[in-house]
């Protein structure tokens, strides 16, 4: 049994770049999910002509997890250039500046899907000691919150991890979005996760949407969804 406001809150992040595979898991879980995620290692297999193999099967809010992050007029200009596809959701990483994050929300408001911007923040592979090897004296709740407080300034969404989001929630208010990679079922490996929460941590402590992958394609992915969603009944 799928719980319906449970299965709202997930988006299913479509890792490989076997298009056929792709295609078919989405086609059995379109409805079981909020959207599907698809990330550099999809996009660089198969480009715009990929996502619009999703957008053939009904798929049209699709999170397109690019990570932009590069001086504003380019980030402008490769965001102009996904014109001609379907999807409801960019990334970019916030530490481009607020210049970038500016022109990031023009372009996406000048081409025909209009995507949402959602501002990633730290990576959820990294910890304090990860960003204090690239130079960083702040911890990773510092960053992210600074962060935070630079996506409400320029009213984009949220990445960040459920360790973060409850911080993250009272900096940004109740309008903006929040959404969680690093989610684990408790009985799941962290595999290269640093900052990892359950489904219902996370939804608690204030995300809007919960990004899952690697827990629900081991095994039969639409019984793995529905273990998900009915962790997070509400």
């Amino acid at each position: 049994m799928l719980f319906r406001s449970s299965v709202n809150r997930i988006i299913f992040a479509l890792d490989t770049t076997n298009l056929d595979k792709a295609i078919d898991i989405a086609q059995k879980i379109k409805n079981k999910i909020f959207t599907i995620k698809l990330g550099l290692e999809f996009f660089n297999a198969h480009g715009k002509e990929g996502v619009k193999k999703f957008n053939e099967i009904g798929i049209t809010n699709l999170m397109l997890d690019l990570k932009l992050k590069d001086i504003p007029e380019t980030v402008y200009k490769a965001i102009k250039a996904l014109d001609n596809i379907q999807f409801g959701f960019l990334t970019i990483h916030g530490q481009g500046g607020k210049s970038m994050i500016d022109k990031a929300k023009k372009a996406a408001d000048e081409i025909k899907s209009r995507p949402k911007i959602m501002m990633v923040t730290i990576l959820t592979t990294l910890n304090d000691e990860d960003l204090k090897t690239i130079g960083s004296n702040s911890t990773v709740n510092e960053q992210v919150e600074k962060l935070a407080t630079l996506a409400k300034e320029t009213s984009v969404g949220i990445v960040c991890s459920g360790r973060e989001a409850k911080n993250v929630r009272k900096i940004i208010g109740a309008d903006l979005l929040i959404f969680t990679p690093g989610i684990r079922m408790n009985k799941d490996n962290k595999d290269d996760q640093q900052r990892v929460c359950t489904p219902m941590e996370s939804i608690k402590n204030g995300s809007d949407k919960i990004i899952m992958g690697r827990s629900l394609i081991k095994g039969n992915i639409e019984e793995n969804l529905n273990q998900v969603a009915a962790s997070i009944k509400i």
